[in-house]
């Protein structure tokens, strides 16, 4: 147990679960590391900090982490001690950042506690929704043209969810997307709330190789979230983006979906074009935050 004043920082355990579940808002097996901070006599818990297993690959490759102090305790660098711990961790894992799990108003006081700790933004996350009818009216055409002039290779094939591989699925979500193949594999089967939807799901292949996916749930009677739109670079920016959107477009409206709900980031330059060509609108953006990892203590006294 490591002494800092007036606290002390420790390895959470099974007793402490239920007050790190309600401190973080996250369950507790989507963390490799947690850490808590006690105080007092008798000692209680007045902070919990967690490092997910998963990792981000872009723009630099690290876990998310999660740190909460409650209002009484803070302005007392606990929350900057916890960091500290969970940057330690996060180096032995070779991570070159970590990310703030939630992703942050552009003014807001989350966003100015993370700037606080030396985290700084590096995406911008833009919400959209768009109505199923405009895929139909500017997607069809184009894939039509594609087809007719044999831009549409033979072997492509659009599958539902369920009758793709999903260790594959969960191979090119890590290779692009990042993740963690535990977590991944429980939504992928239909095992945890939040599941991926096998109807709605769609899994995109060419010559038996599988190259892209939308991964989606349903949000309500008429509306789709999408969770993930992964196309494999090897066929980006060419017929399998048309040719994967169309087919889940086709298959949801077929069972009364109105609209997508999807989310993009400023590297997503190709989709956010592609949602205003389609006059999808933008109803909140976000940023997300990292901090960029050096030696673990150049990262902490760069804060201090």
């Amino acid at each position: 147990m490591s002494l800092h004043s007036e606290f002390s920082i420790r390895n959470a355990d099974r007793d402490d679960a239920k007050a790190v579940r309600m401190l973080l808002s996250s369950p507790n097996d989507a963390f490799e590391t947690q850490l808590v901070a006690v105080c007092g006599n008798p000692s209680r818990i007045v902070a919990a900090g967690g490092l997910t297993k998963s990792e981000r690959p872009k723009p630099l490759v690290g876990p998310g982490i999660v740190l909460q102090v409650i209002e009484s305790a803070r302005s007392r660098g606990i929350g900057k001690a916890l960091l500290q711990r969970l940057v330690d961790r996060a180096m032995q894992r070779g991570a070159e950042a970590v990310y703030a799990t939630q992703k942050v108003a552009t003014d807001s006081w989350e966003k100015r506690a993370w700037e606080a700790l030396g985290f700084s933004a590096c995406e911008t996350v833009e919400y959209h929704e768009l109505p199923l009818e405009e895929f139909e009216k500017q997607l069809a055409p184009l894939y039509d043209r594609m087809h007719q002039r044999g831009k549409i290779p033979i072997s492509a094939r659009v599958h539902h969810l369920y009758e793709a591989d999903l260790v594959e699925v969960a191979k090119l979500h890590l290779a692009e997307l990042g993740g963690d193949l535990s977590s991944l594999m429980k939504k992928l089967s239909g095992e945890v709330p939040g599941s991926f939807a096998p109807w709605y799901s769609r899994v995109l292949t060419f010559d038996d190789r599988i190259v892209g996916c939308i991964l989606a749930h349903r949000k309500s009677h008429d509306i789709i979230h999408v969770d993930a739109n992964i196309i494999s670079p090897e066929v980006r920016g060419r017929w399998a983006n048309v040719m994967l959107k169309l087919e889940a477009t086709r298959g949801a409206a077929e069972r009364g979906v109105k609209k997508f709900v999807f989310t993009t980031f400023d590297h997503y330059t190709d989709t956010r074009s592609f949602t205003a060509r389609m006059r999808g609108e933008t109803v909140r953006k976000q940023v997300l935050m990292y901090l960029p990892l050096k030696s673990s203590s150049e990262t902490v006294a760069e804060v201090e």
